[in-house]
């Protein structure tokens, strides 16, 4: 198994037709212990099946959504120990509600409202993630 350094979350275990959205992950590596996962990745046409024994990495920010085709087990690592994503959710197969794993600091702002409060105090939104 290739190891990136620290475990995202280990012995994630997801049912046929669960899915799971990494927001802002680029960087993180996914790998198959058992089943299959079916993963696309926002500003990629291309589409990757990652079969067990085999690893697939983020290769860049925004949404990667990855879909169990079968019962599956995998495990998420990253190189860094913290903020290595902005959001990570599973949504259970058979349910519309997505449930939170992770989620990432909020100090993370888009470069726009920081330099307009820096330059000219105009008071930033607060977002809901």
């Amino acid at each position: 198994m290739k190891v990136d350094g620290y475990v995202v979350h280990g012995g994630l275990g997801m049912g046929r037709g669960a899915s799971l959205r990494v927001e802002d992950g680029a960087g993180m590596l996914v790998y198959v212990w058992e089943g299959e996962l079916w993963v696309t990745q926002e500003g990629d046409r291309r589409d990757y099946f990652v079969a067990p024994g085999r690893w697939l990495r983020i290769e860049r920010d925004g949404a990667a959504l990855l879909c169990a085709m079968r019962r599956t087990h995998a495990t998420l690592t990253s190189a860094r120990s913290e903020d290595y994503a902005r959001l990570i959710t599973l949504t259970p197969a058979g349910t519309a509600t997505p449930r939170v794993l992770y989620e990432g600091a909020r100090r993370r702002r888009r470069w726009l409202p920081g330099l307009l409060h820096a330059f000219f105090r105009i008071p930033e939104k607060k977002h809901s993630f």
